[in-house]
């Protein structure tokens, strides 16, 4: 028995042909097989080519290839010895490497849900229920993931991914050194499409993504938006379609830290003298349009159609005040003193199509 299940085993794996002229019935707990791949638990046989593990005492049922890692409580690979399908069911934990092909990244999936797929020769792989877990190209970011169904394929080493029930998507925070860098990005929505060469997500039904942790923490619900990254996984745009409502904090004037027993020197005041007003510093902004596109290089904000909305100023030793206005399009720009030109002041700057704006008494009620 035990040459027997050697033999069943090497054909499995390394695709010999006896497994096919076998019918003896296969030993329980098979044993290591030569090189990186590995079967573990109760194993069956099928004539017609399917094998089939099921957990037992020791553990659940294993399969170690050298691209794929997956344990459940049963786990069956069918038309053995040149496997089409690995398919698992119960507590399912699923580990896949997508080697490159015709120089495309290379791609990593790692997921635990109810129930795994894996057809072999589409290299598409289909998990369902209490979907969480995270894929990789090309060792850069982890994209964590959650859901109901995810199906992945990889049609010329492009990885493709639809997303549904109840999608998250989680984005880690850009460490680019830059003061406007994004924190920590989390998109949901009912559905999602993420197309890996395009370096495009597209979220739809009450989409909605959210950073914190940066600079400049943001929020952005739409029916629908389409989310671009760059290679190195910097967000590049978001572009909103339906009714939008984006929310923008920006992040205060740093506050001198007192030194104890310092005083601080003042000069005297003559009423003869003009004093400069300032008028505060922009902490908030929100605004609602049938659309918006938002770029990250030029830190810009486009909305267009029925825009509606309001900034925030914050005075020395005044309450913050919210000033509203309205147009049929309006960019909101946030420029940094070193990016500061003639007409382009440094910090917020809004313009507003056929504009009403309105001062803390005026609300739009949008």
């Amino acid at each position: 028995m035990k040459s027997f299940s050697r033999i069943l085993l090497s054909a499995l794996l390394l695709g010999a042909p006896a497994l096919a002229q076998t019918k003896t019935p296969a030993p329980k707990s098979a044993p290591k097989t030569p090189g990186n791949s590995t079967i573990r638990g109760d194993l069956s046989y099928r004539p017609n080519g399917g094998v089939r593990l099921d957990a037992n005492a020791a553990g659940p049922a294993r399969v170690t290839l050298p691209q794929l890692d997956v344990s459940a409580r049963s786990v069956a690979l069918d038309d053995a010895p040149n496997i089409s399908q690995v398919r698992a069911v119960g507590s399912v934990n699923f580990k896949l490497d997508l080697a490159p092909r015709a120089g495309a990244a290379p791609a990593r999936i790692e997921a635990t849900c109810n129930s795994a797929t894996y057809f072999v020769r589409e290299r598409k792989l289909v998990l369902k229920g209490n979907l969480k877990g995270f894929y990789q190209v090309a060792g850069g970011p982890k994209s964590t993931l959650g859901g109901e169904v995810a199906t992945f394929t990889n049609p010329g080493g492009n990885l493709l991914a639809e997303l549904t029930g109840g999608v998250s998507l989680v984005v880690p925070a850009e460490t680019l050194g830059r003061p406007d860098q994004i924190g920590a990005l989390t998109i949901t929505a009912q559905r999602a499409q993420i197309n890996q060469s395009e370096g495009t997500a597209t979220f739809a039904g009450n989409a909605r993504a959210i950073s914190t942790g940066g600079a400049n923490a943001f929020d952005v619900a739409a029916p629908r938006f389409t989310l671009t990254r760059l290679a190195g996984g910097t967000i590049s745009t978001l572009v909103a379609t339906g009714r939008t409502l984006v929310k923008l904090d920006l992040p205060p004037d740093p506050t001198p830290i007192a030194t104890p027993g310092a005083t601080v020197p003042t000069a005297p005041v003559s009423p003869d003298v003009p004093q400069k007003i300032s008028v505060g510093k922009p902490t908030r902004v929100e605004v609602a349009s049938d659309g918006a596109i938002i770029e990250r290089a030029t830190s810009t904000a486009t909305f267009a159609g029925n825009v509606k909305g309001f900034y925030r100023l914050s005075a020395a030793g005044a309450a913050p005040q919210n000033y509203d206005f309205a147009g049929s399009r309006a960019v909101i720009r946030f420029v940094q003193p070193a990016d500061a030109k003639a007409g382009m002041l440094a910090g917020l700057n809004v313009d507003v199509s056929d504009a009403v704006v309105g001062g803390p008494s005026f609300n739009l009620g949008f």
